[in-house]
């Protein structure tokens, strides 16, 4: 192991980057003479400066190659690429359609970024979404090592790629970070059923989540409540027996590189070319991003109109420069937007413009590094004012490249907004606010200028990117790591062997079952869960061989009589509040209590249903349930958290409690619990002990029966837990008692 600042790094272990492209182009020159140069962007700038600067850390980067070619090219591209580490994937030209200028740019694009309205959704370009993710997939398996890799999904273009890969490898240390926002759960909510289901799926597959900002996160987890019906607790999703983390990792900057390039002749040389170009004194505002509809570029050029009609003092001293960068040429928005630019830049210029000066200086095209940094560096004002963006780099690079002054006006909307405080914060549809703060950053000191950029620079170069894409890595590997852990526990067939084994030499066992989501399925009705014939037929054949089960749920005995009639099994009913033992009556625990105090609650809890469609309360001797399985969950989420702030602090003082369980809330005393009911047996007279349950009314019996070194605890479902082992599953509860059957 070695330290790489804040990351352990295991030397043997290395790192798989999935993206949905290579950090490279690649064009074709001659006949079987390929052409690869770096290319650009968030993504590749981050992640590439991350590996150049921890150059020890083994790596391979899978994506696409970008270029359609016959086999035999491929061939050839896979050897030129193998020297840097990239493994191509290749996609024919339908793909590249319906993938990625299809489902990737008409779909998710403009939904994630809040513009619904121009979101297309069609199956096929789903389906093609689908079977691109699949074409991933296989790459990725065919040069995955699980022993030693650890896997780093990238964005939006590959949302289903973790459980795919889950699937086949399950102890694979999977990581996924979205670069763009993801929306609130009513935007999202525009993918179709199927789509949007398969898609949160697909994330799942994941140990780690990462977003932009808390508001992503918290969208996310409010996505997984209302369409997978499945809760977080504190940023920890249980699925499937996995503990999948969700978290912000805000991605930032290489900001040494921007700082040092200042020192740099070629881009001293640029600077005073760029001045000697502009002419004076005058003030510049600079402005530069992608034609995409996105960030807000018409709304930026009229609220600069709307200064030099407000502000006429400031014609001939000021001027934007902008550079709009070529995107997506092929899709018609874009082509719509480009052409709306062009024009309205051409009326500012034709309205304000005099012999000696133009307002807006416009040039649409790629920057080179140097010329970049170098308009950084020059400009007084950058303007940022996307209408929506995950994050947003350009600020950050501007705040980089200064030395002194400068003022950085930004869009609440970008994720840089929540962490760069100091900038001058605009509203991107406020015409008349962007235009004001154009005014305040103008006329702001030089010194207030200085201390705003100080601290935005403290902030940055503590935050870059090297941190990021370390705190992302380190809390993938301690996930991964404590998974490993709980993996001891999983119920394999090794440790089956060896219980079958202590089970076959005991003279005598006991074995205690929960009911629901142990031994039957949960249903939005209760009684609708029923044990099976072939499972009163598997505890029959169990009870006949020196074997005794106990029944042990939350039913009341009047359900557990009916559905347990002519079994040899001990009931146990409403959690140990009633037992009755096989050609017995029912007894009632001695541990009980009165229950008059049902009364008061009962009529708050049918106050909260009236609140709550779908929801019911239960009766029971000594118990109250609140039932809310067909309940719409995000709002049920609410009015739960409500109810049960609200009843535990009514109950403080008393000796009633409230249980959280599976879609229920159940009140009822603290002395009556699955715990309890151990007393009713004499568990030293056993061989064995086995008990299974799947709550946390479970974890009460399992803590009983930790001083029995006889006992076998298992929990089924979440992993994390009192228990020695977990099954995944009911399915898996039914093979163990087979196993126990026919042993």
């Amino acid at each position: 192991m070695y330290k790489t600042n804040n990351l352990l790094w295991n030397k043997q272990k290395r790192l798989v980057i999935v993206s949905n492209r290579l950090p490279v182009n690649i064009k074709k020159k001659d006949s079987e003479v390929f052409e690869v140069t770096k290319s650009v962007g968030g993504l590749v700038t981050s992640i590439g400066s991350f590996l150049e600067k921890n150059s020890n850390i083994s790596y391979r980067w899978i994506g696409w190659s970008g270029i359609n070619v016959n086999k035999e090219e491929q061939e050839i591209i896979i050897k030129l690429l193998k020297q840097w580490n990239y493994s191509p994937i290749f996609l024919n030209e339908k793909e590249m359609d319906k993938f990625y200028l299809g489902f990737c740019n008409k779909t998710l694009w403009p939904l994630f970024h809040y513009f619904s309205g121009i979101a297309t959704f069609q199956k096929e370009s789903y389906d093609i979404y689908k079977s691109v993710n699949i074409k991933f997939a296989e790459v990725v398996a065919s040069m995955i090592d699980v022993e030693k890799d650890i896997l780093w999904i990238h964005d939006y273009h590959l949302m289903l790629l973790p459980s795919l890969l889950r699937d086949r490898y399950p102890s694979l240390p999977i990581g996924f970070f979205l670069h763009i926002p993801f929306p609130a759960s009513e935007v999202f909510q525009f993918i179709p059923s199927k789509w949007r289901k398969e898609i949160l799926n697909g994330l799942l597959g994941s140990d780690l989540i990462g977003f932009q900002t808390e508001i992503d996160t918290s969208n996310f987890s409010k996505a997984v409540l209302k369409f997978l019906g499945i809760e977080n607790q504190l940023g920890i999703i249980h699925y499937f027996g996995r503990q999948i983390k969700i978290s912000s990792h805000p991605i930032s900057i290489n900001f040494e590189k921007f700082q040092n390039a200042l020192n740099l002749p070629t881009i001293k040389a640029k600077i005073s070319e760029i001045k000697q170009e502009l002419k004076g004194n005058k003030k510049m505002i600079f402005s530069v991003d992608r034609l995409d509809y996105t960030k807000g570029l018409v709304n930026r050029l009229v609220a600069y109109e709307n200064f030099l009609e407000k502000h006429p003092e400031w014609r001939e001293k000021i001027i934007l420069y902008i550079v709009v960068v070529p995107s997506r040429i092929g899709v018609f928005h874009y082509q719509q937007m480009k052409k709306q630019i062009d024009e309205l830049i051409g009326k500012i210029n034709g309205k304000f413009s005099t012999f000696k000066w133009s307002p807006i200086i416009y040039k649409y095209g790629h920057l080179e590094f140097e010329e970049l940094v170098a308009l950084y560096n020059i400009a007084d004002i950058m303007l940022v004012t996307p209408l929506r963006d995950g994050m947003n780099l350009v600020s950050k690079e501007f705040i980089a490249s200064k030395n002194s002054n400068g003022v950085l006006i930004l869009s609440e909307t970008t994720g840089a907004s929540k962490s760069l405080i100091d900038a001058l914060i605009v509203n991107p549809n406020d015409i008349e606010e962007i235009g004001e703060a154009i005014h305040i950053a103008i006329k702001m000191p030089l010194s207030e200028q200085n201390e705003r950029l100080i601290k935005l620079q403290t902030f940055i170069k503590k935050n870059d990117v090297n941190k990021w894409a370390e705190n992302f890595l380190s809390e993938l590997i301690l996930i991964s790591q404590k998974r490993k852990q709980y993996e001891t526990k999983l119920l394999n067939d090794k440790i089956l062997n060896q219980i079958l084994d202590k089970y076959r030499n005991a003279k005598n066992t006991i074995i205690f079952l929960d009911y629901d989501g142990t031994l039957v399925e949960f249903s939005e009705k209760p009684d609708d869960a029923i044990v099976s014939k072939d499972t009163k037929l598997l505890l029959k054949s169990i009870t006949n061989k020196n074997t005794e089960i106990v029944i042990i749920s939350g039913r009341n005995k009047d359900f557990l009589s009916k559905h347990f009639l002519g079994i040899p099994v001990t009931l146990i009913a409403e959690h140990g509040a009633f037992y009755k033992f096989p050609q017995q009556l029912w007894k009632k625990n001695t541990i009980t209590t009165e229950s008059s105090w049902k009364k008061n609650i009962k009529k708050i809890l049918l106050m909260y249903c009236d609140r709550l469609s779908g929801s019911f309360v239960e009766e029971k001797k000594y118990s109250l349930v609140f039932h809310y399985r067909k309940s719409e969950p995000e709002s049920a989420y609410s009015i739960i958290t409500d109810m049960m702030d609200y009843l535990k602090n009514l109950l403080a003082n008393t000796n009633i409690g409230v249980y959280k369980g599976n879609k229920i809330i159940e009140i009822k005393p603290f002395n009556i619990s699955k715990g309890c009911i151990t007393e009713l047996f004499d568990l030293n007279s056993y061989d064995l002990i086995i008990a299974l349950g799947d709550d946390y009314t479970d974890e009460e019996m399992f803590k009983a029966l930790l001083g029995f070194n006889n006992s076998i605890t298992i929990k089924v479902g979440n992993a994390f837990t009192n228990a020695q082992y977990y099954l995944k599953s009911i399915h898996d509860v039914q093979r163990f008692l087979q196993k126990i059957a026919y042993s």
